[in-house]
């Protein structure tokens, strides 16, 4: 009886643990509903109109529309959930570094450093992205900061899934 207690008992720790060692699966068509501010200036184009995420077991790939000055602009990054820096360029020729961590089970965070195009060793922007689902859907609590202006602001956004 004491023994089929003990093994019960660790069978429930096993699965327990098990369950919550799974990440969420944030694969799918994700479109903006709402943003907020939670700090700073709130740009209209400040979070992306959409994304489109396909997460497989050792990566994701996030593809996002936001609005740009000559229209909408789509950009497409694979990113590895070992942590290491996917390297890339802009489309003005500037060096992209983004990360990829994951925050327990709960979502992750991506941070994208964006240097100068005649200097590349010299960071200009860097955007630190947060990646949760709630009750509303996608939320993204992204914070902004801009090393040419000494501009910093952080906001908010809801996205419903597609």
């Amino acid at each position: 009886m004491k023994f089929s207690k003990i093994v019960l008992s660790v069978l429930c720790v096993f699965i327990c643990a098990f369950s919550f060692s799974q990440n969420k699966d944030f694969s799918g068509t994700w479109k903006f509903a709402e943003q907020e501010s939670i700090s700073g200036k709130l740009y209209s184009n400040g979070s992306p109109k959409s994304f489109k995420i396909t997460q497989a077991a050792n990566q994701t790939i996030i593809e996002q529309t936001t609005a740009g000055a000559n229209g909408d602009v789509t950009t497409s990054s694979t990113l590895s959930f070992d942590g290491k820096a996917t390297e890339t360029k802009t489309s003005t020729g500037r060096k992209k570094l983004i990360t990829l961590t994951w925050n327990g089970t709960a979502g992750y965070t991506t941070v994208t450093a964006t240097y100068d195009a005649a200097d590349q060793n010299k960071l200009v922007f860097k955007t630190t992205d947060i990646y949760t689902i709630d009750d509303k859907g996608l939320v993204l609590q992204r914070k902004a900061e801009n090393f040419m202006n000494g501009e910093v602001w952080e906001s908010k956004a809801y996205y419903d899934k597609q």
